[in-house]
């Protein structure tokens, strides 16, 4: 303290000041610490490759619902002629227990209407198979079962709850195999 040299000055310092302390204790804890076996990775690899696979492989087989029961090979197709032009082809399938709807050639509509296809159950509930504002479109439902009629209509830009009375197109199912093409009813 009065200018002197340190008594410590001559001696030769550790530079690490402790360091290697440190590190003797974190590598001491680092093989305390189990490693994870290479197999679970393995096994991870595997199962996420097998999920993949089983995606793919349904996204490719599978097809739309429209087309399950278009060409099934019980398939029945009827044709019919909307009223406001166009045409809907309806298919049904026993064997994919689905209908399909496919519409083309339809009129353009303005933006607040569009074609609705419905599908009528037993029940007398409905559920939408698939609506368009004019560009073809095509959709299926599956179970289809219980689904007794098929209708077609235009509604709004919201979609209600039931199908409005002026149908474009109404068919019941089964579909008639002898039919090619049948104007709306």
């Amino acid at each position: 303290m009065n200018g002197s040299h340190s008594q410590h000055r001559d001696e030769p310092q550790d530079e690490n000041l402790g360091l290697d302390l440190v590190s003797q204790v974190a590598s001491s804890s680092r093989a305390a610490k189990k490693k994870p076996k290479r197999w679970i990775f393995a096994v991870t690899g595997l199962a996420i490759i097998v999920v993949l696979a089983l995606v793919i492989f349904t996204l490719l087989n599978g097809g739309t619902k429209a087309s399950k029961a278009s060409k099934a090979d019980d398939a029945v197709t009827q044709t019919v002629e909307l009223k406001s032009g166009g045409q809907a082809v309806l298919s049904s399938s026993e064997s994919e227990n689905a209908v399909g709807v496919e519409l083309s050639e339809l009129p353009a509509l303005d933006g607040s209407e569009q074609y609705v296809a419905w599908a009528v159950h037993e029940s007398g509930s409905v559920s939408v198979i698939v609506s368009s504002t004019g560009e073809d479109a095509s959709a299926g439902l599956t179970p289809a079962d219980d689904v007794i009629a098929l209708h077609i209509t235009i509604e709004g830009a919201k979609i209600p709850d039931m199908p409005s009375e002026d149908a474009e197109a109404s068919v019941d199912l089964p579909l008639a195999q002898d039919q090619e093409t049948q104007d709306a009813s």
